[in-house]
């Protein structure tokens, strides 16, 4: 991978943790805010509400950690280590711990009485991609392990 790559990978990363952490910071308490002003009689709602939107922005701040260190064995062609895949569980981890606590998070709602309309397709949205992802990075975890072997047995010809 050419540096130059490397570095617009590198500053994409950084702009979409510093978006994700703004939301966090800003954005999510502010909604809360005024969610809470609008609608008085579910204010009680406010900080698991906050607390469930950042630790679901939290897993993907996790995975952008994750990407930065697969570049950087990448970056030392060290890719096919064994250390990759632990950085690829982490994600696939996170991905999935995203979806299920977007799932509780709708579940918890309903209960309550407190969901919208709208929240049920942006549920259904953020289990799709969600699970899409973990699933597509699971096959390329597969596809690292076999190449990972590949290089080993042609290591050992060599």
């Amino acid at each position: 991978m050419s540096r130059f790559s490397t570095l617009v990978i590198r500053a994409l990363l950084i702009v979409a943790f510093l978006i994700v952490l703004l939301t966090q910071v800003i954005l999510v308490p502010e909604a809360a805010r005024q969610s809470a002003e609008m609608y008085p009689i579910f204010a009680y709602l406010v900080a698991p509400g906050i607390i469930g939107c950042v630790a679901t922005l939290a897993c993907i701040q996790v995975v952008l950690v994750c990407v930065w260190r697969l570049l950087d064995l990448v970056a030392a062609d060290r890719i096919f280590d064994r250390r990759a895949f632990v950085w690829v569980d982490v994600i696939i981890g996170a991905a999935w711990t995203a979806v299920g606590l977007v799932i509780i998070g709708e579940i918890a709602l309903n209960m309550l009485g407190a969901a919208p309309p709208a929240a049920f397709i942006g549920t259904v949205l953020a289990v799709v991609f969600g699970a899409g992802a973990a699933l597509v990075v699971g096959v390329m975890r597969a596809l690292l392990r076999q190449a990972t072997t590949l290089r080993s047995e042609l290591e050992e010809v060599v």
